[in-house]
């Protein structure tokens, strides 16, 4: 019987039912995992935190500078010690503002991983909290251009951290059957984290109080390491370090049981000994081969005919879901709603929002149903036809199309270009060039993300609505790339299977 099978036997003994694992989502499981998955709320957080307030802190938007209770902004206890009321930006620089998280962000992703094996998962995270609690700061108390430029850098720095830490930590704690459900989390938790700014703004965007809303973040980061203190590091990191005894005691903590334990145990230590005989192996062939078999590096893989067809379809995809223009609701949303709305924008937005988690969640139970290909399909060609018809209701004032619109745009994404992007990079990718094809998907994605984060604010200034028609005409383009360029992966075993029609 396979070591899987005995797992199973194990969990399910004395169960009376037939579910997997029936008593492995255990109560220390479910708060480990919320813990780790506040590092990924505050990188949702980051990404939307200026896009309600950016009109009032930036000087662009001012009905009186008196509040309902007659108190003059000086008065006032942000006034009184010595925060000015707004920061003057025009669209360039709030542009350069909001895509400075993207440069942090590139930089903390890209060390993510030597930190995170070097220190481990937890102490990571902590790191990755203070950065973020110290950008947080600098954010709040910002009196000019520059300080604001250093807050986003932090705090970019410290999420692009968390994005890279926050799944591998959910995965190792996670039982094999329950890694597709927590692994989701990640992702629901970023567009939680989106909420949670929006929430806030329906407070606090007002020329008084739009500093609390990155103050939020603050408290957030703080919340998130007094927590980390109650959960245990990642067993396989502890393993990997050779410390068993914590890597047993880290084990019993979260499944509660002992033979689940000693079984995990050692198949996490049998799995880790696999490796090393693999790396083992592909060293001894890299000295007799010429490195054939070895993993390249980032200069390699870019460069290299060898990895033309996966590096090509991976860079249109994670650039793609980028180009499609996504971010520009994300970063922008309200600015973009209140031109015809004004009344309603956080509203909208808000419920945008929501809507954008609710069809994560659907899709996370439809991917592995239904294929990637058809998903991404599908969610390219909708958001291709709702980019057009946002930019027909921006241009001809049509408030009704806008909002319409802009819910299936945002509904067509999260149900697939949302999470299929990276998912689908390893599936593309050879195992010898997985890890740095997932590295450079994530540089192209960040790149692409830096792109839209600075030009959106000047061409919507350029050319108002019409700047949706770019993102339509980009979008259909990529529906028809996909169409004959990218592979089904859904099913393939391997990566001549994923290749061999292309």
């Amino acid at each position: 019987m396979s070591r899987i099978n005995k797992k199973n036997r194990a969990a399910t003994s004395g169960s009376g039912s037939g579910n997997e694992y029936p008593d492995l989502l255990t109560k220390p499981l479910v708060i480990t995992i919320a813990v780790i998955c506040l590092g990924c709320l505050q990188f949702g957080y980051h990404i939307a935190e200026l896009n309600a307030p950016q009109q009032v802190m930036s000087c662009s938007e001012f009905s009186n500078k008196i509040n309902n209770e007659g108190i003059p902004f000086s008065d006032t206890w942000l006034g009184r010690h010595n925060f000015t009321q707004c920061i003057p930006l025009d669209n360039s620089q709030i542009g350069t503002v909001t895509s400075m998280f993207t440069i942090g962000g590139l930089f903390g992703s890209y060390f993510a991983s030597s930190i995170s094996k070097s220190y481990g998962r937890k102490k990571t995270a902590f790191i990755a909290n203070i950065i973020n609690a110290i950008g947080s700061y600098i954010l709040f108390a910002s009196n000019s251009y520059t300080s604001l430029i250093i807050g986003r850098l932090i705090v970019g720095l410290g999420s692009g951290i968390f994005i890279v830490n926050a799944p591998l930590f959910i995965s190792e704690v996670t039982p094999l059957s329950l890694k597709g459900l927590m692994g989701s989390m990640n992702q629901v938790s970023i567009n939680l984290g989106i909420i949670l700014t929006q929430f806030c703004a329906l407070f606090f965007a007002n020329a008084y109080q739009w500093r609390w809303i990155l103050f939020v973040a603050f408290i957030v980061s703080i919340c998130n390491m007094v927590l980390l203190v109650y959960i245990r590091e990642s067993p396989k990191w502890l393993v990997q370090n050779h410390d068993l005894t914590n890597a047993e005691l880290s084990l019993f903590s979260l499944r509660l049981r002992s033979d689940i334990v000693k079984d995990e145990l050692s198949e996490i230590q049998k799995d880790l000994n696999n490796e090393q005989l693999i790396d083992g192996y592909d060293t001894l062939e890299a000295n007799s081969s010429n490195m054939t078999n070895s993993s390249p590096s980032l200069w390699e893989y870019v460069t290299s005919s060898t990895f033309k067809k996966p590096r090509n379809a991976i860079t249109m995809i994670l650039m793609g879901q980028q180009f499609c223009g996504i971010n520009s609701i994300i970063f922008y949303g309200v600015k973009v709603i209140s031109n015809l709305t004004p009344n309603w924008a956080l509203q909208i937005n808000f419920a945008i929002s929501i809507l954008n988690v609710i069809m994560t969640v659907v899709s996370s139970f439809v991917i592995d149903k239904k294929g990637r290909k058809p998903l991404l399909l599908i969610s390219t060609s909708i958001l291709s036809i709702s980019a057009f018809l946002i930019s027909v209701s921006i241009t001809q004032d049509i408030v009704s199309l806008l909002v319409i619109s802009l819910f299936v745009y945002i509904a067509a994404f999260a149900f697939g270009l949302g999470p299929i992007p990276f998912l689908i990079i390893s599936e593309l990718s050879s195992p010898n060039d997985s890890v740095i094809a997932q590295s450079y998907g994530t540089i192209c994605n960040w790149l692409a993300t830096f792109v839209v984060a600075y030009c959106f604010p000047v061409l919507h200034d350029l050319l108002g609505g019409y700047v949706y028609t770019i993102f339509g005409v980009f979008g259909t383009v990529f529906t028809f790339y996909i169409l004959k360029r990218v592979p089904e992966t859904r099913g393939k075993s391997s990566y001549t299977q994923v290749w061999s029609d292309y």
